[in-house]
């Protein structure tokens, strides 16, 4: 299977097709291209980075709160050091399931766990459809987007209501409210909401559900407010202008070759004038 090359939405297409697709842009790749030059967010493209336990402990916690994707499967060893147990988890990963240590397999099942036991995210979760993808045309440069749902519920045929999972190492809201900008969370929500809406499909609401990842486990609820995602939608379009520009002349700057004038972060200097 080849991923989509025409606007739409699209069901069971397999994760390895879609975050391998050079003919779009992701809303994790528009977000790291704004974070490294041009030539480096190429080049990563072709070294994926290799999982990390934290990484499939994310997506474990997916696919038990949504029911669909890879199998996850309890190594039964907590060290991973010797031969043996480390061609397990190569073969198992081989196979496209995730591997994971005895505390953390049952660290995730009490998350999810923890997840379908709160009230408005069984609400949320009662009704609707898991990792759907969707691929469209950004409005002003042609650049394809795309994009895979967590949760989509239809409302009508051309509404719905858009939840996705996060797992949070901050144990407050308030924690997590900086982790929202750290992470671009609210340009990921313009970008949902973008493809969407280039589909002709109408956002009602859009919803993040968040557990810790430290037990016990607290799960909550958010939205962001409108110019939270009217921020997204700015460092959106300035990535995919970046992207546009440099596929259509097949030139990825690098680092500047001359010498550049590099200087303090503001903090440092407020901070020396708080203590003088």
């Amino acid at each position: 299977m080849t991923a989509p090359t025409a606007p739409g939405i699209y069901r069971n297409v397999p994760e390895a097709i879609y975050h391998g697709d050079r003919a779009s842009i992701s809303s994790s790749q528009a977000r790291r291209l704004l974070e490294v030059t041009p030539y480096r967010w190429r080049a990563e493209l072709d070294r994926p980075r290799k999982p990390s336990t934290d990484m499939e402990w994310g997506t474990a916690l997916h696919t038990l709160v949504l029911g669909t994707g890879a199998y996850v499967v309890d190594t039964g060893a907590e060290k991973w050091t010797t031969n043996a147990v480390k061609d397990e988890v190569a073969e198992i990963r081989r196979r496209g399931h995730i591997p994971l240590r005895p505390k953390d397999f049952d660290a995730v099942h009490e998350a999810a766990e923890a997840v379908r036991a709160h009230d408005r995210a069984a609400e949320i979760l009662a009704e609707g459809e898991p990792e759907l993808s969707a691929w469209a045309p950004d409005y002003y440069t042609g650049v394809m987007m795309r994009a895979r749902f967590d949760w989509l519920r239809w409302v009508t045929p051309t509404s719905v209501r858009v939840a996705d999972v996060k797992k949070s190492a901050e144990v407050t809201l308030e924690g997590f409210r900086w982790s929202v900008g750290k992470f671009g969370y609210h340009a990921q929500q313009d970008w949902y909401e973008t493809v969407l809406d280039l589909l002709g499909i109408r956002v009602l609401g859009f919803e993040f559900i968040v557990v810790t990842s430290e037990p016990p486990h607290e799960v909550y609820v958010v939205e962001l407010p409108p110019r939270a995602a009217d921020l997204g939608r700015l460092r959106n379009r300035h990535a995919l202008d970046i992207y546009a520009e440099c596929t259509a002349l097949d030139e990825w700057p690098t680092t500047p070759s001359g010498t550049t004038l590099l200087d303090l972060p503001e903090t440092y200097y407020r901070r020396e004038e708080y203590i003088s």
